[in-house]
């Protein structure tokens, strides 16, 4: 398998450990620059829009996990203190998966899942943004990396004003909560 296939996280990893060990091609444990743009890639994403938007997670997270800027890159050790305000609150303080806040937002009695069909698209991954947000900042994060997702990672369809529209099935955000997504989102377009 080409490097961003393999598995590199460990048994012991959080939901948020795992998500990221994605990105960490010769397992080393920290993600750079190139790793990132080579996972996205990978994801989907073309080399230019793959190679500016690495830029924009590794810096932040880098500065976030290893308290500087250089050397460029993140630490999935500390991947946890990446974490922002204004998100879903799925992935708890140390990054690990919450079933409980995860039925609630998108179970059978979601608010963000308003006509009940049990996929999610822009306008509604908005509609929760906004509710969970409590800076302007992490509500802008939490937009860019929902709408990231949905770019990505859509595997269904609704219907909003008479138009079909892109949107993702419960499964498939549980998949991304949980770690598993992109390493089978890679192996689909490899």
């Amino acid at each position: 398998l080409p490097r961003t296939l393999k598995a590199r996280s460990r048994p012991g990893d959080t939901a948020l450990q795992r998500h990221v060990s994605f990105f960490d091609d010769n397992g080393d444990r920290a993600v750079g620059v190139a790793e990132c743009t080579r996972g996205l890639k990978a994801l989907g994403l073309p080399i230019g829009v793959a190679e500016a938007a690495a830029l924009v997670i590794v810096a932040p997270l880098s500065f976030m996990t290893r308290g500087s800027l250089l050397p460029m890159s993140m630490d999935i050790e500390n991947i946890q203190k990446g974490k922002h305000d204004s998100d879903t609150g799925i992935l708890d303080k140390r990054g690990r998966f919450n079933a409980r806040r995860f039925e609630k937002v998108f179970g059978a009695h979601s608010a963000v899942d308003r006509n009940g069909d049990k996929v999610f698209t822009a306008a509604e991954i908005t509609r929760m943004v906004n509710a969970n947000r409590e800076t302007l900042l992490g509500a802008l994060v939490s937009l860019a990396e929902w709408q990231l997702l949905l770019l990505l990672a859509a595997d269904t369809e609704a219907v909003e004003g008479d138009k079909p529209v892109p949107a993702l099935s419960v499964a498939r955000i549980k998949s991304f909560f949980d770690g598993t997504l992109f390493y089978r989102l890679a192996k689909e377009r490899a």
